[in-house]
């Protein structure tokens, strides 16, 4: 009986390993927030939030759900959208752009391009302004935008 509970045991803490789960339980403790605190605050459910935390329901697939959770963890939106398994919408321009999104999967996969980018479009890179953040979202932890430089980021990677 005892090896039973062991086993289950096991398969529980291995159910719990989604990185969704993962992240918002670190944030949780960090913040000292109890689960109904952060339901209350994010307005979800809390006997379902506790079994997406156990790994026995998905994640909530409502971006505005995942957006209102990573405002009360203090989380970047985004990264949460994405350690839920979604795709945050400001990226749909990725399903667009076959060559953005083929460079994306391989850069993901480990795979990295097979040359740079032509000297020239290299430098009309480098000169382009930097965008300014358009969703108004706040990216607590983020750090600010920087100029790329050749062959130094995951950006250059892409192009």
């Amino acid at each position: 009986m005892k090896e039973s509970r062991t086993a289950d045991a096991g398969r529980k803490s291995s159910r719990a390993a989604h990185p969704f789960a993962l992240e918002i339980l670190a944030s949780m403790r960090r913040q000292g927030m109890s689960l109904r605190e952060l339901c209350r605050l994010s307005g979800l459910d809390p006997s379902f939030f506790s079994k997406v935390l156990c790994g026995k329901r998905n994640p909530p697939s409502d971006e505005g759900a995942l957006r209102r959770l990573a405002r009360a963890l203090s989380l970047d939106a985004r990264w949460l959208i994405v350690c839920a398994g979604r795709i945050p919408a400001e990226w749909e321009s990725l399903s667009r752009d076959k060559l953005v999104f083929g460079r994306v999967a391989n850069v993901v996969a480990g795979n990295r391009p097979a040359r740079l980018p032509p000297p020239r479009l290299q430098a009309a890179l480098m000169r382009l302004p930097a965008r300014p953040a358009s969703s108004g979202l706040k990216a607590s932890g983020l750090p600010a935008p920087q100029r790329s430089r050749v062959g130094s980021s995951l950006s250059e990677e892409l192009l």
